[in-house]
């Protein structure tokens, strides 16, 4: 028994390599072809050359406050044994994708037993979403197996909470924060959960016990995220982890609260879009702040920070005005990534077209929701049935439609999943469910497909739970 276990585990690995690895032969990509890929890796060149953790390619090396350091110290390792080639890491990352298929075997077979890890595992094997991304320079190849396994060492903990994998569970998710700031609010909850969730049980008289312990977590994550706390400190006289947020407010939040105001539909990175940040946070900056009367000699870095910390002043109360407007606008922004089918990039690496050649529109969900506001029912309908069923070619209406089918199929799975867990490990259903409703909520207005790969595990082994477990 052991020895098929081991056989069926060896196998699965194998196959989660070999299909990145085919990836990478059949869609080779550049690597440095997305802005944040273009980011990481001049960290590191920059690390390498002894410029210091800066994004900047020429003086002055301002030093960055908005990533962590631990993607970028990664990717200046390889560079170190390769040299400067983004290709060396390329070939590497499948290596870090097989051992997130490793740690989700364990996670489902800590949940359900041998055979819900191989399923779990074989579904993360061979999806289609993480894998397009191990062609880039992306932060998420190697966050994926460090939420996997704080999620993993963390459940351990619930069920025994000794010392050991208290410290443990924090190491992993501290490592997962130098990765990406984002998941800071998620390690904290895991935390606190940890000691209010005896509370839950008949046994509350051991509070005191996992209270110690969730302090334990902490002082063990402080000592992790201390080093970078104080750098950032020494930077901005404030401490603080990251600048993600200020930027995000700026950049992201309060420009989709302004196109909600004014019921515009503004895409990111479009020039409506730009032309929002430009006018109403930028422009603002430098009228209120004086930019151009007031002395900015010396340190232009020092300069360039202010600047940044003045226009995340601006969104602010751009937000704060209008809250009810940010709320939505977040909100949109999620449903439109529930809503993506994945098919503009899936059609064209099956094809080399763009889906724009097929003549229908990209975002059905879209003109049905413009046609909904206006009252018009019908027109929402009758537009659904000529661009999805009438007028779409017979290649992309199977790819669209088999996109949909699997989605709510896997959503349903995943569902029941929860429901048994629930019932047999409420702590264990509370952690994997939070974990999948934090990321695919935090993004919000900009919630592309690769802010929320780390839910993704998550997913499977509660999808696997349903097929083993459907009663």
């Amino acid at each position: 028994m052991k020895r098929r276990i081991l056989w069926w585990g060896v196998g699965i690995l194998l196959l989660s390599l070999l299909v990145r690895a085919g990836w990478l032969t059949l869609f080779p990509a550049d690597p440095l072809e997305p802005v944040d890929a273009k980011g990481y890796h001049l960290l590191a060149c920059n690390l390498l050359a002894g410029q210091g953790f800066s994004l900047q390619q020429s003086a002055p090396f301002c030093l960055d406050t908005i990533r962590t350091p631990l993607y970028p110290l990664f990717l200046a390792a390889i560079y170190r044994l390769w040299g400067f080639e983004p290709a060396g890491a390329v070939l590497v990352q499948p290596l870090l994708e097989t051992l997130t298929t490793a740690l989700v075997l364990r996670l489902g077979r800590e949940l359900g037993g041998a055979r819900v890890g191989w399923v779990a595992a074989l579904c993360y094997a061979l999806n289609g979403s993480t894998q397009r991304y191990t062609s880039s320079l992306y932060a998420e190849t190697l966050l994926l197996p460090l939420v996997v396994g704080a999620l993993w060492v963390s459940l351990l903990a619930f069920k025994r909470a000794t010392p050991g994998r208290v410290m443990l569970a924090a190491l992993c998710w501290g490592l997962a924060v130098l990765t990406k700031p984002n998941v800071q609010f998620l390690t904290l909850s895991v935390g606190l959960w940890g000691a209010l969730y005896p509370l839950c049980v008949p046994r509350p008289e051991r509070f005191t016990f996992y209270a110690s312990r969730a302090g334990l977590y902490f002082v063990t994550l402080l000592a992790v995220l201390a080093p970078w706390l104080f750098r950032n400190h020494c930077l901005l006289d404030r401490w603080l982890l990251s600048t993600a947020f200020e930027e995000n407010l700026a950049r992201v939040s309060a420009i989709a609260t302004l196109a909600e105001v004014a019921g515009v539909y503004a895409e990111p990175w479009t020039p409506t879009w730009e032309h929002y940040y430009l006018s109403a946070i930028v422009d603002v900056a430098m009228v209120r702040f004086e930019w151009g009367a007031r002395a900015e000699t010396g340190d232009e870095c020092r300069v360039s920070r202010l600047r940044h910390r003045e226009m995340y002043i601006v969104a602010r109360e751009i937000v704060w005005e209008h809250p009810c407007a940010a709320l939505v606008a977040h909100a949109r922004g999620v449903g439109r990534s529930l809503l993506d089918m994945g098919h503009r990039k899936w059609y064209p690496l099956l094809t080399g077209r763009a889906w724009e050649s097929t003549g229908v529109l990209s975002d059905i969900w879209q003109r049905m929701g413009e046609s909904l506001r206006l009252g018009a029912v019908g027109d929402a309908f009758h537009a659904f049935w000529l661009e999805r069923v009438v007028r779409i070619p017979p290649l992309a209406g199977v790819l669209w439609w088999g996109l949909l089918a699997g989605r709510i199929a896997l959503w349903g799975l995943c569902g029941r999943g929860t429901l048994w867990l629930w019932r047999a490990q409420p702590e264990a259903a509370l952690l994997l469910l939070g974990t999948i409703a934090y990321f695919m909520v935090l993004p919000g207005p900009i919630a592309y497909e690769r802010f929320y790969l780390p839910a993704i595990p998550a997913v499977v082994v509660l999808a696997a739970l349903a097929l083993r477990h459907p009663a």
